[in-house]
């Protein structure tokens, strides 16, 4: 119970955080999706349950602030949890830094091209206008760049605390001979 009140309020802080003070800084910088950063780490650390009802309960926090159509924000960040889970299984075994950050872009891409093809999906069916900006390629680069800073923050911040990071891909064989002798 603790543990969805924490959950609860991380998510209410870095919403806020985000919508009240990142859009409003100059153009690079606003482009920083907090949240985003925040569940590709969770859904890498703490499995994919737990980062699916973080996707859902962050995404219908998004939405109020949203321009576009509802359920837009929610579906792409469940879609993305749900690739970054079948790719971190399926290839991705460990968890260290260049996992993560691979993981990183590929969850800010496919992110960025959920929405986009939601958002021509729905201006196809007539049900909403196109509100993707004619910079979307400009804003997902400079999203990409620096979700990556955030997922290096995170991840060093966590492997400090914890130490159930590695920082290497893998073991070198001076580890492992040492230890099996």
């Amino acid at each position: 119970m603790i543990s969805i009140v924490i959950n609860f309020f991380l998510i209410l802080i870095l919403g806020i955080i985000q919508v009240s003070f990142l859009s409003t800084w100059p153009w690079p910088v606003s482009s920083l999706n907090l949240i985003l950063s925040l569940i590709i780490f969770y859904a890498v650390i703490n499995g994919y349950e737990k980062s699916l009802w973080l996707a859902f309960g962050s995404g219908l926090f998004l939405e109020v602030y949203s321009g576009l159509y509802f359920g837009v924000t929610v579906l792409s960040l469940m879609l993305t949890v749900i690739i970054i889970n079948v790719l971190f299984n399926n290839f991705f075994t460990n968890r260290s830094y260049y996992s993560l950050m691979i993981l990183g872009i590929i969850g800010t891409a496919a992110y960025n091209l959920i929405i986009l093809v939601l958002c021509f999906f729905l201006n196809f069916i007539k049900l909403s206008p196109i509100s993707i900006t004619p910079d979307f390629w400009a804003q997902f680069f400079w999203q990409s760049i620096f979700n990556l800073i955030i997922l290096t923050i995170i991840f060093y911040a966590y492997h400090i605390s914890t130490n159930r990071l590695r920082s290497f891909f893998l073991i070198p064989a001076y580890y492992e001979n040492k230890n099996g002798r």
